[in-house]
């Protein structure tokens, strides 16, 4: 089933199309769908809204792609599951359709939502993520893929259990890493302590043990004393100052 309201004016930049899906009754069975779509239809430079029992379905994509294709809309918000789910599955359906993928974004009205809320209460959440999604979608601009060489290289900030495992993990992979931490030794809180439950193991041998094999690896540079003062950069070339010091 499919819902769709009449086109209304509006400017070039603000054409944003919203798609409100029913989950197969996930959502619907929560919320007041229809409900969502009449506030939807409210919210400056929204000019269509449709509903669909499953938007992530071939007939749920082509209610996107067909308003795409023919001009009704320029940006697109999707209210439905977690993005993690169906970001890409959207993302496609734009680039199929001839626009670009970045001019998207998700209103997750599902596990944020109706699986949490009931209702008015899950209805109106929803009807405010709608409003949110669809406010930035208006301020989206397209945007084109570029490749970064990123360089194998992990900072842990922190040397206590759970930085020297990670920096031990990653190192073991074949990653370079550097770990920092304030302190002069490494173990963090732990390295206070006298034993671990449940083991009853003495605190020293393991972060004795955990120590050793992270200086004594060739993969890991160790900074102690040490506190990140600046950062520079983007993903995948990231550029940290550090400035060590006595504690």
């Amino acid at each position: 089933m499919a819902d769709d309201n009449k086109n209304r004016k509006a400017t070039p930049e603000q054409k944003v199309g919203v798609y409100v899906c029913h989950c197969g009754g996930n959502i619907s069975d929560h919320m007041a769908v229809e409900e969502v779509c009449k506030n939807a239809e409210k919210i400056p430079g929204v000019v269509k809204v449709r509903n669909d029992v499953f938007m992530c379905s071939d007939p749920g994509q082509e209610l996107i792609m067909k308003d795409i294709k023919n001009g009704t809309v320029d940006r697109v918000v999707v209210a439905s599951c977690a993005p993690g789910l169906h970001e890409t599955t959207f993302r496609n359906a734009i680039s199929r359709a001839g626009g670009n993928p970045y001019i998207y974004e998700h209103a997750n009205i599902r596990e944020q939502v109706s699986w949490v809320h009931h209702g008015d209460q899950a209805t109106n959440k929803a009807t405010r993520l709608v409003a949110a999604a669809a406010a930035k979608a208006r301020e989206l601009q397209p945007l084109e893929p570029f490749r970064v060489n990123a360089k194998k290289h992990v900072t842990v900030v922190g040397g206590g259990i759970a930085g020297l495992k990670s920096a031990l993990d990653l190192a073991r992979k074949g990653i370079e890493v550097a770990l920092v931490d304030k302190s002069p030794f490494l173990g963090g809180w732990t390295a206070k302590w006298d034993r671990v439950f449940p083991t009853d193991d003495p605190v020293s041998e393991l972060v004795t043990t955990l120590a050793a094999e992270v200086l004594n690896n060739e993969k890991i540079t160790v900074y102690t004393c040490s506190r990140i003062t600046a950062f520079e950069g983007f993903i995948g070339n990231f550029k940290l100052t550090l400035t060590q010091a006595p504690p």
